[in-house]
């Protein structure tokens, strides 16, 4: 089924595509040719001194040339440190970097020589600061150590914080919506939720802007930027979008900072705006992406302080996507709600005109806060859109289409199509392996991705080989890329914690003695909370998750009093963020009836927590819920242990019940939500989106362990 919902995505396939590439082979051919001259130049490439001659004029040939010399230099061991010093010229690279058809190689070169050791990445970004850093920007500016993210929070704290968010927002919307509609408190969490059902759509209206803002971008005065200035700042949004792309968040991120650096020194020029608002969305992607948070808290702060300042001749697209980054850093920070709302704003703000690139991207993350507000109409709509897109206009070996896989992967995990999410996230994966070899972050990120999907498909085998060999990978490359207290080696720890936790188990069934990774997998654990209490403080989605995971993990070690106190951390914390009725806290609550029923006989109790777990799922997903199943058998426990047989009888029917619906969808071979096949345009996009109504009833997966939103 996984392969029929990519075909199905597949636009018009070239019939002539096996033609061309066998008129290719022939040893004769224009290509042939061309790749045995290139052989050759690279074969009388040494270290003599006609030869070092030759390589440092090589700069000289077209680009075309140029990067096919430099993609097979990079397959030459013995090559790479000339080519290393080679491309950490300015120079050099920005004539490349400038050449997109040559993106996709480039790529390959960093990754084959950043996989040698050689350190083209902070090469590139040292060079970039060092000739073009402002004097006496501080340097903090430009390098922050990692994760000292957040003080710890309190809930009176948390509780300021949102009050300070709320009315941010309600600034900021007298300009973003305009659609009789208000975010605030006391209000929708979502532009497009903002009413009961359905939502029109209407287009953002510009404001009109002040005597300042007139004076600042119609000054007719005001001169050009000089050529080297614009030279300066052309190549560091460059430079530093294809580190953050090549996997080098932290060389980006320095790049981007001193760039930003640069600009606010800039006296007032017309483009001054468009370029602040450019660098700042790159600056907040890297450092989003990275878990570098208290950066990129300043750096939203920096937005958010412009946006008073947007006019109707700030390109629509670049609105979309700061706000669609601005969505991903609230993903990231595991503040669903905002990262919605802000995920609506950027769609209201796309148009067909945007760069596929942009329209790709904005799509993704509003399918992604989509996902975890549980709106899979709407988020199917949406990722489903972003994969043909992607297929479309850069193909199926570009890092954009893996990109949308990996988010449509995420999609299909959670509405319960967990067979058909190993698949393509496999396929996310080959197509990062493809690109950035092996030691890379973005390919980390995938491994983990895919050992989740694993871990979630071979539950009721018990078989976590796959899911184990691709969490050990993701840990692994994470252990060389990042600091060892990093989020994003915790999150890949967690993940094995839960894996060990599930082998250890299958292995005392058959009467071993697995202690020793029950205590592995519980300093995991506790790795991952300490560190999410750091970054993200006591009241957080995430770090309620961990002490979900530990109360699972106690209870399996027979610690029931912690075990206890662990899930009823998870429920408060849960139920203070998301309400009383979120999947979230359904979960949790039906994990602490589990711990009652099997081993703490406290019935009643379990009685109780089964029914609002079971209240929760109905309300939310629907009678064909997975989840369910837990619930009903628990209950079915109770009753039998109470000797209720009325009751028991009840929930033993319910139960068959389900099970026939669950088996008529899986023997059908069923998705509710099957994979649109129309390719529409934005405009017919936004229009479905804003209008579409939200169905409460939608099935999602049911995780063994607690959930996790992956911030790909």
């Amino acid at each position: 089924m996984a392969g029929q919902q990519l075909a199905a995505l597949n636009l018009n396939p070239n019939p002539n595509a096996n033609a061309n590439v066998n008129a290719s082979c022939s040893p004769n051919s224009p290509k042939a040719l061309y790749d045995l001259s290139l052989q050759c130049l690279i074969g009388s490439m040494n270290t003599k001194v006609p030869a070092l001659e030759r390589i440092s004029r090589l700069a000289e040939l077209p680009r075309n040339l140029l990067i096919d010399v430099y993609e097979m230099m990079s397959q030459q061991e013995s090559l790479k440190d000339t080519l290393l010093e080679e491309l950490a010229q300015l120079e050099v690279f920005s004539r490349l970097v400038r050449y997109s058809a040559a993106r996709s190689k480039l790529l390959r070169i960093m990754a084959s020589l950043m996989a040698s050791k050689k350190m083209l990445a902070s090469r590139l970004s040292e060079n970039y600061v060092s000739r073009y850093g402002v004097p006496g920007q501080e340097e903090e500016e430009v390098q922050l150590p990692l994760l000292k993210a957040a003080d710890k929070t309190s809930p009176d704290q948390t509780a300021s914080s949102q009050e300070s968010r709320s009315s941010e927002l309600d600034q900021l919307l007298i300009y973003d919506l305009q659609t009789g509609a208000s975010i605030g408190s006391g209000s929708s969490s979502s532009p497009f939720d903002a009413r009961p059902q359905c939502m029109s759509i209407q287009e953002p209206q510009s404001p009109v802007p002040s005597l300042a803002e007139l004076t600042l971008y119609n000054k007719a005065a005001v001169d050009e930027l000089p050529a080297e200035e614009l030279q300066a700042i052309d190549l560091g949004l460059r430079l530093g979008s294809f580190l953050s792309e090549a996997g080098w968040m932290q060389e980006s991120i320095t790049v981007l900072a001193c760039l930003n650096g640069r600009l606010k020194h800039l006296p007032p020029h017309k483009h001054w705006l468009e370029m602040r608002l450019d660098c700042l969305q790159r600056l907040l992607y890297a450092e989003s992406a990275h878990c570098n948070f208290k950066l990129a808290q300043r750096t939203y702060d920096e937005l958010v302080s412009l946006n008073k300042s947007i006019h109707s001749r700030v390109p629509g697209q670049l609105v979309a996507i700061a706000y669609t980054q601005i969505s991903a850093m609230y993903f990231a920070r595991n503040e669903y709600n905002y990262s919605h709302i802000w995920s609506g704003l950027a769609m209201q703000h796309l148009r067909g005109s945007a760069p596929p690139r942009i329209i790709i991207d904005v799509l993704r993350q509003a399918a992604k806060a989509c996902v975890v507000k549980r709106d899979f109409a709407r988020a199917n709509l949406l990722i489903c859109q972003a994969v043909r897109r992607a297929r479309e206009h850069f193909g199926v070996t570009h890092q954009k289409y893996g990109d949308a896989l990996l988010d449509y992967g995420f999609f299909l995990l959670n509405v319960d199509s967990v067979f058909q999410s190993v698949n393509v996230y496999k396929e996310a994966l080959a197509v990062r392996r493809g690109i950035f070899g092996n030691m890379n972050f973005h390919v980390a990120i995938a491994h983990e991705d895919l050992s989740y999907a694993y871990y979630v498909h071979e539950y009721s085998t018990g078989d976590f080989s796959c899911a184990q060999d691709h969490v050990d990978k993701a840990v692994n490359i994470m252990k060389n890329l990042v600091p060892s207290n990093h989020l994003m080696l915790a999150s890949a720890k967690r993940v094995k914690a839960l894996l060990l936790e599930e082998i250890a188990l299958d292995k005392m069934a058959d009467g071993m003695d697995e202690e020793d990774l029950l205590l592995q997998s519980e300093e995991l654990h506790n790795f991952a909370l300490l560190l999410s209490l750091e970054v993200f403080g006591e009241v957080n989605v995430q770090t309620a998750k961990h002490y979900g995971n530990l109360g699972r993990l106690y209870q399996t070690m027979n610690r029931f009093e912690e075990a206890e106190r662990m899930h009823q951390k998870a429920i408060k914390i849960k139920t203070d963020l998301l309400g009383a009725f979120d999947y979230e806290v359904g979960l949790s609550i039906g994990h602490l009836a589990s711990l009652y029923n099997y081993q703490m006989k406290k019935y009643r109790d379990a009685e109780k927590l089964y029914l609002r777990s079971i209240d929760i799922s109905l309300r939310l997903f629907g009678h064909s819920y997975s989840g369910l199943e837990y619930d009903y058998l628990g209950l079915c426990h109770v009753y039998e242990t109470l000797h209720d047989f009325e009751k028991y009888l009840k929930y033993a029917h319910t139960l068959e019940n389900w099970q026939m619906l669950r088996g008529q969808n899986l023997t059908q071979n069923k998705s509710s939500y099957p994979a649109i096949e129309v390719d529409f345009s934005i405009e017919e996009v936004r229009s479905k989106f804003f209008n579409m109504c939200v169905c409460k009833n939608s099935p999602t997966r049911s995780a063994p362990l607690e959930s996790a939103a992956s911030p790909n």
